[in-house]
C-alpha cells in the first residue's frame, strides 16, 4: 500500500476506506517511502522530556514532504492547536510546503484539510462533512519564516514547530526567531516540541551548529541520516550527487550528503581536537598524581570541574571525569562532587585548583579544610589557547568518553567575531569546559610519581636485554621495577 515514488490516489474502495480511517486517526505513515520511516519512527517515539530534536538529513531524502506530513498528523492528533512550519523566509517556506500539502490533501477524506484564504494557513477539521462545513472543532497549520514574527499569526496554543531548513537563515534572524518567537510560543503547550529537519548551514559558526546542534548532542536528541541510508537513490543517482559536489572529499559533499560539520580553524577554538584520536578509554598508571581543576561560574556562567592526571611513562595528560553545574549553584552543592571522585575512583587528590573569586577561595578553605589554589599561568589567554592546541596537535591529551560536555565544547566552541573572547551559547555557556581544560593543561605535576629508588635506577629507563619484562600500560619496565608494582 505504501507508494514507492509519488503519492497516488487509491482507486480500490476497500483500500481507500482503510487509508481514510488511518488518516482520521492521525496516522499518515502509509504515505512515506521506506527510507523515511526510520526518521518518522524516531520522531514519533520521542519521550515527553525531549522538547528539541534535531534531524540532520542529506539532500534528496524527502525530509520536506515528511515534515509537512508530520504537521498534518499533529493537527489531527491535537485538537484546537496550532502547528508551525518554519523556514528561513516565509515566501520560500510557502513554496516548499503548499505543493506538498496539496498532494497530501488529495489522499485525505474530502473536507478534512482545507487551505484558508491566507496562503500561510491550512485548516484541519476534526468534525466536518464533505464540504467542510462543520468548523466548530479544528486545528491550524501555519507557515512562516524566520524573517518575521511567525508565531504572532497563531490563534491557538502552539503544539509543535517544524523547522524546515536553516541553511539560508542568517545567524541573527535564526537566534531572534528561536529566542523571541518560537521558543516562547511553546510556553503553554503540553509536551510541545521543536523538530529540526535540515541540512547543515555553510557557516561553521552559525548558532544552529554552535548552540542548537551542540545541545542536541548533549541531550541525546540528535539523529543523522546520510546519503548512504537513502535506499530510494539508484547507484547512478548517487554518483550524480557526488559528481555535482566535486567528489567525495569536498566540503560540499561532506556537509550536504554526509551531514558532517566542517570545522573552520579560524573560528573554532580548538581546531586540533580530533574526536577519533583524542577520545578513548585509558588505563590509569600505577603511580600518578591526581588533580582537580574547577572553573567557578558564579552567577553568570557554568561551573565545570575536571579530574585529571599525568601519565609519566607515555607523556599524556589524562582527563578522567567531569562535572557541570549551572549558574547560581552554591559552593556547598559543588564541593561534594570533588569529594565523590575520591570515593568513586579511590584516588588521593594531591591538588585542587579553582579559577574563582578570592572570597570563594576563602569560603572553600573554611568548608573543605584543605588548600584550594588559583591556577598558575592564566594571565595570557591567547597563549593558553595556543598551548592547548599544541597539546592536541602533538597527541598528548586523552579524554575519557564519559566527559561528554568537555568533548562537545572542544568540538563546537568558537570565538566571538572579534576573536577577543569565547562565543557564549546556551548549550556550551562561555566555553567554560575549554577554559577549565586550558588551566588544567598548565597546572599539574610533571615530575616522576614513581618511587625515587626506581626512578633513579637504570632498569627504569633502559630495558635490560636479558630480563623478564614487566609492563604497565604497554611500557616495558624491566625486572628491576617489579618490586615497586
Amino acid at each position: 500500500m505504501r507508494p514507492t515514488n509519488e503519492l497516488i490516489l487509491e482507486q480500490d474502495p476497500t483500500v481507500l476506506e482503510l487509508q481514510h480511517g488511518l488518516a482520521r486517526a492521525g496516522d499518515l505513515s502509509w504515505m512515506l517511502w521506506p527510507q523515511q520511516l526510520p526518521i518518522y519512527e524516531a520522531i514519533r517515539k520521542l519521550p515527553h522530556s525531549v522538547d528539541e530534536y534535531v534531524v540532520l538529513c542529506s539532500r534528496q531524502f524527502g525530509k520536506s514532504h515528511m515534515g509537512v506530513l508530520l504537521a498534518v498528523e499533529d493537527a489531527t492528533r491535537y485538537r484546537d492547536r496550532c502547528i508551525l512550519i518554519i523556514g528561513p523566509d516565509t515566501k520560500q517556506t510557502k513554496d516548499i510546503v503548499n505543493p506538498r500539502m496539496r498532494r497530501i490533501q488529495r489522499l485525505l477524506p474530502e473536507g478534512m484539510l482545507v487551505q484558508s484564504k491566507s496562503e500561510n494557513k491550512w485548516i484541519l477539521y476534526h468534525d466536518y462533512d464533505t464540504l467542510g462545513r462543520k468548523q466548530s472543532d479544528f486545528s491550524e497549520i501555519v507557515i512562516g519564516g524566520m524573517n518575521e514574527n511567525s508565531s504572532s499569526q497563531r490563534g491557538k496554543t502552539v503544539q509543535t514547530i517544524y523547522v524546515e531548513e536553516v541553511v539560508e537563515a542568517s545567524p541573527e534572524e535564526y537566534l531572534e526567531s528561536l529566542r523571541s518567537d518560537l521558543g516562547p510560543a511553546l510556553t503553554l503547550s503540553r509536551n510541545g516540541k521543536v523538530i529540526f529537519l535540515t541540512t547543515l548551514p555553510k557557516t561553521p559558526d552559525h548558532p544552529f551548529i554552535t548552540d542548537t546542534l551542540a545541545g542536541a548532542r548533549l541531550n541525546n536528541a540528535l539523529a543523522i541520516f546520510t546519503i548512504d541510508q537513502n535506499t530510494a537513490l539508484s547507484p547512478h543517482q548517487k554518483e550524480a550527487c557526488i559528481r555535482r559536489c566535486g567528489g567525495v572529499d569536498t566540503d560540499d559533499y561532506k556537509r550536504e550528503y554526509l551531514c558532517q560539520v566542517i570545522r573552520d580553524s579560524s573560528v573554532v577554538v580548538v581546531p586540533s581536537y580530533d574526536e577519533n584520536l583524542h577520545v578513548r578509554e585509558f588505563t590509569i598508571p600505577v603511580f600518578t598524581h591526581w588533580h582537580v581543576m574547577v572553573d567557578w561560574g558564579g552567577v553568570k556562567d557554568y561551573t565545570v570541574g575536571l579530574l585529571y592526571t599525568y601519565d609519566f611513562l607515555r607523556n599524556k595528560l589524562l582527563i578522567k571525569s567531569e562535572f557541570l553545574f549551572k549558574e547560581n549553584t552554591s559552593t556547598k552543592t559543588i564541593w561534594p562532587r570533588v569529594q565523590s571522585w575520591r570515593e568513586t575512583f579511590l584516588v588521593p587528590i594531591d591538588r585542587v585548583w579553582a579559577d574563582a573569586p578570592g572570597q570563594t577561595l576563602v569560603d572553600l578553605a573554611e568548608i573543605t579544610k584543605e588548600a584550594v589554589s588559583l591556577p598558575n599561568n592564566k594571565e595570557d589567554w591567547q597563549a593558553s589557547i595556543n598551548h592547548l592546541n599544541v597539546l592536541f596537535a602533538s597527541n598528548t591529551i586523552e579524554i575519557h568518553p564519559t566527559c561528554v560536555f568537555t568533548r562537545e565544547s572542544l568540538r563546537s566552541g568558537t570565538f566571538n567575531k572579534q576573536r577577543t573572547d569565547f562565543e557564549r551559547t546556551k548549550a556550551l555557556g562561555h566555553c567554560d569546559a575549554i577554559a577549565t581544560l586550558m588551566y588544567a593543561s598548565r597546572n599539574f605535576v610533571k615530575e616522576s610519581p614513581y618511587p625515587q629508588s626506581t626512578a633513579n635506577s637504570e632498569a627504569f629507563f633502559v630495558r635490560p636485554v636479558d630480563s623478564d619484562d614487566i609492563s604497565i600500560d604497554g611500557a616495558s619496565l624491566g625486572r628491576g621495577f617489579g618490586a615497586y608494582r
